[in-house]
């Protein structure tokens, strides 16, 4: 399935709130962060104003005051355990990461333990960026695939992913058509949770020292796909 406007996703998480580091405080927010320009092409603006104004957005309507989200989520049907999709965007966007983490594709979970991400595409650096899985055996990510990108400049991914609970699980990734490659025979699966859920946008790790202003992400073409089982 390929998204033509946001009516094509499950549901969106638009920032609502603003928040004030030196007050400890959020405010309502009526901007709207989340756009779909033309058929197709969806636009996500984060912006952080922490040095000429003292805000940035938040993460919806929540008080994580550590982190700021603009995304889409749910594409067609929901990946279950032991089944194949493939997750595809072509992106772009106006800034690197320079923070905790920066995310413009998550595969979460809807049920058990759905707080981790299982699968993401993490924006690194102005040039660096990653496919990683965080199975429920591990610690934090796991690299499945580096690669680089550039600024102002349309990226084409594709992801590749087989949940399981064994060791016959992958996470595989291809950029700008390139061949697939990546982690295979790996267990690609969180705790108790049966049932993923794809999410493209802006979503990154925020504090009083990040050097982000008014930030853009781009997506078209954006699919989800179910391949095999």
């Amino acid at each position: 399935m390929t998204a033509v406007g946001l009516s094509s996703f499950e549901g969106s998480e638009e920032p609502e709130v603003l928040f004030y580091p030196a007050r400890g405080a959020f405010e309502n927010d009526r901007f709207v962060n989340m756009t779909n320009p033309s058929p197709g092409l969806f636009r996500f603006e984060l912006r952080y104003r922490y040095r000429t104004d003292g805000w940035w957005d938040g993460d919806r309507t929540t008080t994580n005051d550590d982190r700021q989200r603009a995304e889409v989520k749910g594409l067609g049907v929901h990946q279950r355990n032991d089944q194949t999709f493939e997750y595809g965007t072509t992106w772009r966007s106006t800034r690197g990461g320079n923070g905790k983490f920066w995310h413009v594709f998550q595969l979460k979970a809807t049920d058990g333990d759905d707080a981790p991400p299982l699968v993401v595409s993490s924006i690194h650096s102005s040039t660096s960026a990653s496919f990683r899985y965080w199975p429920g055996t591990a610690s934090n990510f796991i690299v499945a695939r580096n690669y680089t990108f550039a600024l102002d400049t349309f990226t084409t991914i594709r992801i590749r992913v087989r949940t399981s609970t064994s060791a016959n699980g992958e996470v595989r990734g291809s950029v700008n058509g390139d061949a697939l490659a990546g982690a295979t025979n790996v267990a690609v699966f969180r705790p108790e949770s049966t049932d993923y859920r794809p999410k493209w946008g802006s979503y990154r790790g925020v504090d009083t020292t990040d050097p982000y202003g008014d930030d853009v992400v781009e997506h078209r073409d954006v699919s989800a796909v179910r391949v095999g089982d």
